[in-house]
């Protein structure tokens, strides 16, 4: 028996004429709709393997939309075409191991090949580049029409330290942050890059320096804990 699927047709719910719904102003549904689409930090799959659970798995990773979705037909259509273009994708420590996890976030059937919009929150006290920087990096090869990229930055920079140590760290850094860029810069339709966080000052200079329509920097984090404005 073939498995049911996660996006079941809107065309067979009841409420395909939500008058109410339907009756508010479109500024006001788009608030509703910016909360429906908003990530908690149950929303992430996370796993060890990356690569094997998002890259070479047979099918892309799925969940269900959101419910409005399948409640009122003018829902389904306004938000669709955000639903179905926009991911998230978090690096962060997890348990008291402190495992390196990597965990995609989205709504529906997330296909890399049309998503317009990506988040990156890189949540984590030190970059540890290894851990998800080759994964990042095919997945960032399969968006060909990824016009938005935000990266959040939590890592800050490394304290002072032995010089012969510094100066290691200094070069292992600036190698993985030039891979990073690359793999940015590789991105054939993207148009924004919103940095939020410490992020270094070159970032901003060599993204724009390769043809970046626009960079915004912003000292703040992007990803906000509940009870914070």
């Amino acid at each position: 028996m073939a498995a049911a699927s996660l996006v079941p047709d809107p065309s067979s719910h009841q409420q395909l004429g939500s008058a109410l719904f339907a009756a508010l102003p479109f500024e006001v549904r788009c608030r509703i709709y910016d909360y429906l689409l908003s990530f908690a930090h149950e929303d992430f799959a996370d796993t060890l393997r990356p690569i094997h659970t998002y890259l070479d798995a047979a099918a892309p990773h799925a969940t269900a939309l959101p419910p409005l979705m399948l409640a009122c037909k003018r829902a389904y259509g306004e938000l669709g075409p955000r639903v179905h273009t926009t991911a998230a994708l978090r690096v962060h420590l997890h348990g008291a191991r402190s495992q390196r996890r990597v965990g995609i976030a989205a709504h529906g059937v997330c296909r890399f090949e049309r998503l317009r919009r990506l988040v990156l929150v890189v949540d984590m006290e030190h970059a540890n580049w290894n851990a998800w920087l080759g994964f990042l990096a095919g997945a960032l090869a399969r968006m060909p029409v990824l016009e938005k990229l935000v990266v959040d930055w939590a890592p800050r920079p490394s304290p002072p330290t032995a010089a012969a140590a510094a100066a290691a760290a200094a070069r292992r850094d600036e190698k993985k942050e030039g891979e990073f860029l690359a793999a940015i810069r590789a991105l054939p339709a993207l148009r924004l890059v919103c940095l939020y966080g410490q992020v270094p000052d070159s970032w901003a200079e060599t993204l724009r320096g390769a043809g970046v329509l626009t960079v915004k920097c912003y000292p703040h984090r992007w990803w906000k804990e509940p009870g914070f404005d």
